[in-house]
């Protein structure tokens, strides 16, 4: 099954080269295939795959590689990156081609790297032409993260950090709204990666948390991810209070241990509003009511000289006649 599937791929780099204009060749290149990342892989990790082909004819344009599908992950195509150059091989220097792609990890188990075909354009005896190369497959197992029992979720990056902006104003006081931003960066990390925040209560405050923003780049192969959360709080009582810390359980691919992020905390003091009769009310709520007593002082005073407003009008529409036309 695996080689029928081979030979349908070879055929298809075969059929694209052919509607190039290009004639293919079967020549002794060489590509070989492995993965960057040290083992123990784990689920959720982005590994990077490296496809080296080398030449016995200068490569002089981009190689078209047949990526398989995989039963444990899937290809990160827009991580590709690559290099045409010269490899010392015997003392020699040989022409070569370097490229590599992500690949996000989502099962666990003993998996195989099926084998990737390449058509690659060479310069021969002074005639562009294509090359087929095959890289072999790899096995390669995936497991679950050491101490993965003792964590609901975590976030499996290669590097991660956060940071923390709170606009705070010089005085503060019950009903005001502050809003904290909150940026988890993560390389070797997807967006649909990152676990949710535990967003705790307070009773001096209620906080609300904004929809996310997300986004990912993709430069020289590596893949980082940032998330942005903001947090907005409605001061609800006076004194001393904590923005608290925000912790992020995250498994380092690098050192292959459970690694914390936390945020900044800030200690807010908050000033009691204004009071009537001894309940303190906000500045929203004293606005309201200066806007009903203005509404009622108005239709006290439209009530009030209504009758005289009325008979004003009456002799202002009523016509005056001439003396002379008066008995």
């Amino acid at each position: 099954m695996i080689s029928v599937f081979r030979c349908i791929v070879l055929n298809m780099l075969s059929a694209i080269a052919l509607i190039a204009g290009e004639t293919v060749m079967a020549d002794p290149a060489e590509l070989k295939m492995r993965i960057i990342d040290e083992p123990p892989l784990v689920a959720g990790q982005i590994v990077t795959v490296e496809l080296r082909l080398h030449s016995k004819s200068p490569i002089v344009g981009a190689a078209k590689f047949a990526l398989p599908e995989l039963e444990f992950g899937v290809w990160l195509e827009q991580s590709r990156a690559s290099y045409n150059g010269f490899a010392l091989r015997g003392g020699r220097r040989v022409p070569t081609l370097v490229t590599s792609y992500a690949v996000w990890i989502q099962k666990v188990g003993q998996f195989q790297l099926p084998s990737v075909p390449v058509a690659a354009p060479v310069l021969m005896d002074g005639t562009r032409v294509y090359l087929q190369a095959e890289a072999p497959g790899l096995p390669l197992r995936v497991n679950y993260p050491r101490a993965q029992s003792e964590l609901k979720t975590f976030l499996v990056a290669q590097e991660a950090q956060i940071s923390s902006s709170v606009d705070l104003p010089e005085q503060l006081r019950v009903g005001q709204v502050i809003e904290q931003t909150l940026t988890i960066s993560a390389q070797g990390a997807l967006p649909a990666s990152f676990p949710p925040l535990d967003i705790g209560s307070s009773s001096g405050y209620r906080v609300d948390q904004l929809p996310l923003s997300s986004s990912v780049e993709y430069i020289r192969g590596v893949v980082t991810s940032t998330q942005t959360v903001t947090l907005r709080y409605t001061l609800r009582e006076a004194g001393e209070h904590v923005i608290p810390s925000y912790s992020l359980n995250w498994w380092d691919t690098s050192r292959h241990q459970f690694q914390t992020l936390r945020s900044q905390p800030y200690d807010i003091s908050v000033d009691a509003a204004d009071t009537i009769d001894g309940v303190p009310i906000s500045t929203s709520t004293l606005a309201r009511l200066a806007w009903v007593f203005l509404g009622l002082l108005l239709a006290w005073t439209v009530l009030k000289y209504w009758a005289r407003a009325v008979v004003a009008y009456k002799r202002i529409k009523t016509p005056v006649l001439p003396d002379r036309l008066n008995p």
